[in-house]
């Protein structure tokens, strides 16, 4: 396992001895949060003036009961077709998956105030690339409640080695399964039934391009170059700039040619992967280790984008 904590652990609850999808959301305080809609929203203007008092009749506020506090609490602005769902609404989905896929709870967590949540699964087997580099896959629901997001399933794995989050895209392979939340629970089993085998066979597709990505052999000079084309080099750069940009470029050498965790795997297109993958989920510049987690869980976003831009770039020189 991973001497660091990685993602699921900095935001995440251990759920490992839940049975249940309610026991496993009991653990990790999220039951009971009663999301529901504020038709009522105001806004409230002070200035020289005196206060204004706005009515916002086209906004609706989506709150949650705080499950330690009592308090309510605002997650965020939703439109007029907007439904709240609780996370226990998708308690039956996740039994379902859990008995299908003999998978066991593993974390769950809310963050950004209870904005965003994640509850995620390990399936037993574990699948190792090359035969050795050890991989523990997991199938996770995400959601939102201030609309950012809709709530989906995902698949993807978790290097043992290093704990890097395997999350990016892969071409003709579907990772994710978007929940049609305003259908009854009976229609929700069944849909998820259903693509529960299309979200393995990204777990297949995962495995033949690691594997091919490990018998193709890398250069640092290769390496230096994909660097550059995932962070352009600046024109004009200021000293702040300039400086970011070297302590970017030695960071990732130093996890390509000298890291413990591609020590296995070293001057391979799959180690040059994992130095990326490496880099923006535990070393990439962020205000706190929460923000770094959550950005490394994000199905959207810069880390994904690179992360994928990366995998595409390197397995086309394994083409």
């Amino acid at each position: 396992m991973p001497s660091r904590p990685n993602a699921w652990t900095i935001l995440g609850t251990s759920v490992q001895s839940a049975d249940t999808a309610a026991e496993a959301l009991d653990m990790a305080n999220m039951r009971g949060w009663n999301v529901r809609l504020l038709g009522d929203v105001n806004a409230t203007c002070v200035d020289e003036t005196g206060v204004t008092t706005l009515k916002m009749p086209d906004t609706r506020a989506n709150v949650r009961t705080n499950p330690i506090t009592g308090e309510t609490e605002y997650l965020g602005k939703v439109g007029r077709k907007y439904n709240p769902v609780d996370i226990e609404e998708h308690e039956d989905v996740l039994d379902m998956i859990r008995r299908e896929s003999d998978a066991t709870f593993h974390r769950a967590g809310a963050y950004d105030n209870g904005r965003r949540f994640f509850i995620s699964m390990t399936l037993p087997e574990v699948l190792r690339i090359g035969g050795f580099d050890q991989h523990q896959m997991h199938v996770t629901l995400f959601g939102s409640h201030d609309a950012s997001s809709s709530n989906s399933f995902h698949i993807g794995p978790t290097r043992l080695d290093c704990g890097n989050m395997q999350r990016f895209i892969i071409k003709g392979a579907q990772h994710s399964y978007s929940i049609p939340h305003t259908a009854s629970a009976q229609v929700k089993i069944a849909e998820v039934h259903k693509a529960l085998a299309t979200l393995f066979d990204w777990q297949d597709a995962f495995e033949r391009e690691a594997n091919r990505m490990l018998n193709t052999p890398v250069s640092l000079g290769q390496f230096e170059t994909l660097v550059n084309t995932i962070w352009p080099v600046p024109t004009s750069p200021g000293k702040v700039q300039r400086t970011n940009f070297q302590n970017r470029m030695d960071t990732l050498r130093t996890l390509f040619e000298d890291a413990d965790t591609q020590e296995s795997i070293r001057g391979t297109g799959w180690a040059a992967w994992n130095a990326f993958g490496e880099y923006l989920d535990h070393y990439a510049r962020a205000k706190t280790a929460a923000t770094r987690a959550a950005r490394s869980l994000s199905d959207k976003g810069d880390v994904t984008t690179r992360k994928t831009e990366a995998y595409t770039n390197l397995l086309a020189l394994a083409a």
